[in-house]
């Protein structure tokens, strides 16, 4: 029921990725995926669309309670539609445990508060759950947004009004348990997966997920307040990943803003007002967000890098912009107060339509990333064998391309082993023994218990050792004769080596426990039982735990003034049907289905929201080129600095690419700077796969989009450089020819216009 590891990855020699990855996605999809007539494409889909509606139905019912059902409405629109949980992460990154994460925050957000107003059994269990589930949802995210229900839980102990009278009535004790309680037992349940990665981090290879200067080094990837601030763009169908924008949208900001506004201006409505006070002091929960979303805009931004440096788990975020889906939350929440104040402002009769103009507003903006281009119509199988050979074209290796989480013992990675893949492409049980080492009379056959038990009948007249094609790892046992016997190491590959003992034998090889593994298995039972105690002194006393007074909340709102609160048990079966029908929404039903249908017919098939570059063309290049590599590969532009760049700056230079055949070679990039007088200077930017993508995959139709970035020394002497990019074989040394109109061979390098370096 929870594999920790996977025995197809890695040519077949198996992977502890289920051991260090959140595993909730995967049982979500795999429910999916063994629905008839469905697979693994359909699963991934239905998880990204079931996080969207989590995070749109989560939002709307935290704002809802607070500041009323028309400020949930917006905040649900804005967030769900904020660029980077709408597109980003679903389509562009294609990161579906971190897209899912922000439906299960917004969720927790909003069971934790219901919660903390009126405590019951029910609402108990479904908070310290999904506050449990966030961790298994994504283990970076997990992170950030449990800091941020912790967050939440102190401000509203220490800030609000009321929980501070509560707290001056003797009932802190209760409050503390009711706000906190759940966040650790929360953590308890999750214990399962995430203390045996703590406990077993050094059983793995971690470094490449925070590589110095590489890829994944944190320095590379904060964004400018140009970019935060920056509209969405039109995406080009003719790139293989069309370019955009890490930004958090213009509807975000804007609605955002007016709730920023609002709270300085004291006029953002407190829960269960009818209108906020002139000189009000603002709503202590609007302030934490707008606080929290200054912490986390602040954090993505380049002087936030000594944080980064001295906190130690935050190096593995890699990616500071990675805080978008959290700051999307705050801003959105935001966007949820000023709503409410532009609504509980405009008289009576333009209150429907204000709210379908932001309503509708907020999906207009959003309609540019909707043109997201196609998958192709045949995908491809998505089995073991499949598996396989995308890890045998180069493109990854498990499921990175770092090597991380391969484990430790592992000193040089393996190719692919003959026998192994035969067995796999065919479909048969993977025989993992290594039968060039059997010699002098020794036999062995081979029988699979299962994926993770290998059964072994093994005679020889002298013990040997039984080399296994199987990468050892804490967990992996042996057996002879039901005797437990113990594994050595097979350098450097780091494969599993069993000594047998001279004559006939049962040898068992396989997979179990651990004490790191049983103990958080025992914390999660110790965890689960606590919860259930917990319920039921809730269930014996249905005020709480210390009888405190419930908080109203502005939940039910009249159509007349629309931001009057009413306790929710006082209100008649029929008056909430009335609420919920009430023409109220009718305007903002309408706004949502005239834009659906004008996306559905107009929008989308006449393109008007998206281009694509065609031929010999990459049209996103701000300059323009035509550079023949080989017959094999076309630079077709770049962008490169058009301004005088000082020492010590780094320079981003973006190549386009495209294969002009179907290429059976991976080749690699290069780009280099050049002194005034053509020598190099040391200073370059190689990757293995130009735009991270091999070139052996590359499509005939659509560009590459290739990124470098170059850092000056500080001690670089002003003067004009040269830029230079051309491709090479690193195996063999060679480089693609650089070829003129007629064929002939000018240099094996295209040379971009000149880099001013000035002090």
């Amino acid at each position: 029921m929870y594999p920790r590891w996977a025995p197809d990855f890695y040519y077949g020699y198996g992977y502890p990725f289920f051991n260090y990855y959140s595993p909730l996605t995967y049982y979500l999809g795999l429910a999916v995926e063994l629905l008839p007539r469905l697979n693994a494409v359909h699963a991934v889909k239905a998880v990204f669309i079931l996080g969207l509606l989590a995070a749109g139905v989560g939002l709307y019912g935290y704002v809802r309670d607070n500041w009323g059902r028309p400020a949930g409405l917006v905040a649900a629109a804005v967030y769900v539609f904020a660029p980077y949980v709408h597109y980003v992460d679903p389509h562009a990154r294609g990161d579906l445990a971190e897209s899912f994460s922000f439906g299960v925050f917004a969720l927790a957000l909003w069971a934790m508060d219901r919660l903390r107003r009126r405590p019951s059994p029910g609402r108990w269990l479904v908070a310290t759950v999904l506050v449990a589930a966030i961790i298994l949802t994504h283990n970076l995210m997990a992170m950030v947004f449990f800091a941020l229900l912790l967050a939440w839980a102190a401000w509203q102990l220490l800030a609000e009004p009321k929980i501070q009278t509560i707290a001056l009535q003797s009932h802190l004790k209760s409050k503390i348990l009711i706000l906190f309680l759940p966040l650790l037992l929360g953590v308890g349940l999750a214990a399962f997966f995430w203390l045996p990665v703590v406990l077993e981090r050094e059983a793995v290879n971690l470094n490449t997920l925070i590589g110095d200067g590489g890829h994944f080094d944190f320095r590379n990837h904060f964004l400018s307040p140009g970019e935060l601030l920056a509209p969405p763009r039109l995406l080009d169908w003719g790139a293989t990943e069309p370019d955009f924008a890490l930004n958090l949208g213009l509807a975000q900001w804007l609605l955002g803003g007016i709730g920023l506004l609002a709270l300085l201006a004291g006029r953002a409505i407190r829960p269960g007002q009818a209108r906020p006070p002139s000189r009000a002091r603002p709503p202590g929960s609007a302030i934490f967000f707008a606080l929290a979303l200054a912490v986390l805009l602040f954090m993505m931004l380049p002087p936030s890098a000594f944080l980064w440096e001295r906190i130690p788990f935050l190096p593995f975020l890699q990616f500071p912009w990675r805080l978008l889906g959290a700051a999307a939350a705050m801003l959105a929440i935001l966007a949820g107060v000023g709503a409410g104040a532009l609504l509980a402002a405009a008289p009576a009769t333009a209150r429907p339509w204000l709210l379908a103009g932001l309503i509708g507003a907020t999906l207009l903006l959003g309609f540019p990333l909707n043109q997201v281009p196609p998958w192709p119509a045949d995908f491809g199988e998505t089995t073991a064998r499949r598996l396989l050979e995308v890890e045998l074209s180069g493109r990854w290796l498990g499921t990175t391309s770092t090597a991380d989480f391969v484990p430790a013992t592992v000193e040089l990675l393996p190719g692919p082993e003959g026998s192994l893949l035969a067995d796999l492409f065919a479909g048969r049980p993977p025989d993992r023994v290594n039968r060039a080492t059997l010699r002098n009379g020794k036999t062995v056959t081979f029988q699979q218990v299962t994926p993770l038990h290998f059964h072994y009948y093994a005679a020889s007249q002298r013990p040997f050792l039984l080399r296994l094609f199987l990468f050892y790892f804490p967990g992996w046992q042996a057996q002879v004769d039901g005797r437990p016997v113990e594994l050595e190491l097979g350098r450097p590959e780091g494969f599993v080596v069993v000594p047998v003992p001279a004559g006939q034998h049962q040898v068992d090889v396989f997979f179990d426990s651990t004490p790191p593994r049983n103990l958080a298995l025992a914390v999660t039972a110790l965890s689960l039982l606590a919860v259930l105690l917990v319920a039921t002194n809730l269930a014996r006393r249905p005020d709480g735990f210390s009888r405190f007074p419930a908080e109203t909340t502005a939940t039910n709102l009249s159509p007349q003034s629309l931001v009057q609160a009413k306790p929710e048990h006082v209100l008649s079966p029929w008056f909430r049907l009335r609420l919920n029908t009430s023409s109220v929404l009718v305007p903002a039903l309408a706004v949502v289905l005239i834009l659906a249908l004008v996306y559905i017919f107009l929008v989308e098939p006449l393109g008007w929201l998206r281009y694509e570059s065609t031929g010999l063309v990459a049209a996103p290049a701000d300059y323009q080129a035509s550079a023949n590599f080989g017959e094999q590969m076309a630079l077709l532009g770049y962008d490169a600095p058009g301004r005088p760049v000082s020492p010590g700056e780094a320079i981003r230079v973006i190549l386009y690419w495209k294969a002009q055949r179907p290429l059976e070679i991976n080749y690699q990039v290069f780009l280099h700077l050049l002194r005034p007088d053509g020598s190099f200077t040391g200073i370059q930017s190689d990757k293995l796969n130009p735009g991270e993508f091999p070139t052996r995959r590359w499509p005939l139709d659509k560009y590459v989009r290739d990124e470098h970035r170059l850092v000056l020394p500080p001690d670089l002497p002003p003067g004009e450089y040269r830029l230079s990019a051309g491709l090479w074989v690193a195996a063999e040394g060679w480089r693609l020819p650089l070829l003129d109109e007629q064929g002939q061979q000018t240099g094996d390098r295209y040379l971009l216009p000149e880099v001013l370096v000035v002090e």
